[in-house]
Order: C-alpha cells, then sequence, then structure tokens
C-alpha cells in the first residue's frame, strides 16, 4: 500500500470521527435507579440504569427502593398472635405488641367474668339531654357498644347511625341558640341578621355554617369513645373510669345472649337497656 493511500485513509478515518462526534462538552448527571448517567446538555447517555435496589416489605411499609424509596406493591400488615397470660397481643413478625397481656387477677378469671368477655350492642336513641343541647327535641338514632375485654378492660362506644342528621341537627340548635341570645337581650326577630352583622360581620345563617364547618367532627365523635375498666363479683358488675377511681356496682341479669344492667339508662328512671351479644 503506497504512503498516498494510506493518508487518505487517515484523512477519512478522521472526518468519520468528527461527523459521529456531537462535539458536546458533557455535564453529566449521575445515574438513577431508573436512567443511566446522562448529560444535562446534550442528553447523550453513558451506560446504563443501574435498577432498583429492593427492600422487603414490612408491617408497616410496602417494598421500597434504599436508592430511590419507590415502593412497590403494599405493606404486608401485622400478623397477630393472640394475648396470652405472658404477653400482650403481638405481631409474629415485627414483634410489636398490642394492648396488655391477660391478667390473672382473680376477678378477671372467674366464671360470671368470662361470660361477659366480648362485645354488646344496643341500639337506642340519643336525646338533646344527653348530647347536652338544651332545647333539643329531636332523637338521633345510634347504636351503643359495650366491649368486654379478658383483661379488666371496657371499652364503651357510641356510634350514630347517620352524622349528616347530627351536622344539621347542631346547624339547627346553633342558629336557635344564636336567636334566643339576642331576642333575650331585647333584639326582634326579624333584626337578628342585623344584629349578627353588626356583631359578627355575617348574616345568622352565614354564621351558623361557619361555625359548624369549623368544627371538627372526629373531636365530637371521639368523645363518644370511653376506656373503662369492670370486673364482676358476686353482687353485680363494678366499674370504673379507672382502677384508681371509685368504681360502682350495678346488678344484672344474663339470659343467653341478652345482658340488662340495672342501672343501665339513658334517662333518669327509664328501663334498663338491653345489649345483645355480637357473635363473632
Amino acid at each position: 500500500m503506497n504512503a498516498k493511500l494510506i493518508s487518505l485513509i487517515l484523512v477519512a478515518v478522521m472526518l468519520l470521527s468528527l461527523l459521529t462526534a456531537c462535539g458536546c462538552k458533557h455535564e453529566w448527571t449521575e445515574a438513577t435507579c431508573t436512567t443511566p448517567k446522562t448529560c444535562s446538555l446534550c442528553s447523550e447517555t453513558e451506560g446504563e440504569a443501574p435498577g432498583h435496589k429492593w427492600l422487603d416489605a414490612t408491617c408497616t411499609a410496602a417494598k421500597t427502593c434504599k436508592n430511590c424509596d419507590a415502593t412497590e406493591g403494599n405493606a404486608l400488615g401485622h400478623d397477630w398472635a393472640e394475648a396470652t397470660t405472658e404477653a400482650p397481643t403481638t405481631c409474629t413478625r415485627c414483634k410489636v405488641t398490642e394492648g396488655t397481656k391477660i391478667n390473672t387477677d382473680p376477678r378477671f378469671t372467674t366464671e360470671s367474668t368470662k361470660e361477659f368477655y366480648g362485645k354488646w350492642t344496643c341500639d337506642t336513641s340519643l336525646t338533646g339531654e344527653l348530647l347536652e343541647m338544651d332545647g333539643y327535641i329531636d332523637e338521633l338514632a345510634c347504636t351503643l357498644s359495650y366491649d368486654f375485654k379478658n383483661d379488666g378492660n371496657l371499652i364503651v362506644n357510641i356510634e350514630l347511625h347517620d352524622q349528616f342528621a347530627f351536622i344539621e341537627a347542631l346547624k339547627t340548635y346553633t342558629r336557635d341558640v344564636c336567636i334566643y341570645t339576642f331576642v333575650s337581650q331585647g333584639v326582634s326577630a326579624d333584626l337578628i341578621d342585623d344584629a349578627m352583622m353588626t356583631a359578627y360581620g355575617m348574616t345568622l345563617d352565614e354564621y351558623v355554617n361557619t361555625y359548624i364547618d369549623n368544627i371538627d367532627m372526629d373531636d365530637i365523635f371521639g368523645e363518644f369513645t370511653q376506656d373503662m375498666v369492670y370486673y364482676v363479683g358476686q353482687n353485680g358488675i363494678y366499674m370504673s373510669d379507672s382502677w384508681l377511681g371509685e368504681f360502682t356496682s350495678s346488678e344484672y341479669t344474663l339470659d343467653g345472649d341478652t345482658l340488662v344492667i340495672n342501672e343501665d339508662t339513658l334517662e333518669e328512671g327509664g328501663e334498663p337497656l338491653q345489649w345483645k351479644r355480637v357473635k363473632e
């Protein structure tokens, strides 16, 4: 091969190199789990995306990449083992616990107490007096529940059948209270809106709606759940707000799946409530 031909080949190779190179002075962005190393100026890439490095799912977190926090699937959820006399309810995977171990105090292991274990419910209605809403004459349908735990804890809950009806009741009650307040101060009923504008910068209806909208209903409904303690003795069932508190005793009758606690009434002098056992 003569020198002239070699020179021509070298020139061709150099031209080809110039044509294929972009001429960019690359500014590289480091690779991520899903993208390779990339030039921020011309988008040229180098190498491959390394891929995710997964951490296994846990009870409370889905499968997660330890580099970029991407997730896949769902958390496993706890795998609960029932409470024993040695340990509270415990997750077999992560060992987190819930509640307390079964109390071996004789008060909670008598046959009389064991008959109460579980959940009992009663359908009834709440009055304005119970809701501390003086002047509220309607009633709100609800389900009351007692959950007697085998460690002496008692959870009392009130669940309204219609929360919307409760909200509407609050609106009506709030409106009536506002009207009563101004009328008792000598403001005629047809001037209530004027008085509200002067006092609050809004009409009566605007005030009521704003007031209700700013109420956290979770706070209100949360007040309908109460943690108590109990045990059953020869003379009845004993309940208190805490083990250090004063216990009150009530006579009761238990007939199969129907429980009647004599002092368990919604109104003074009313008929005792009838509780029905919830079967699992």
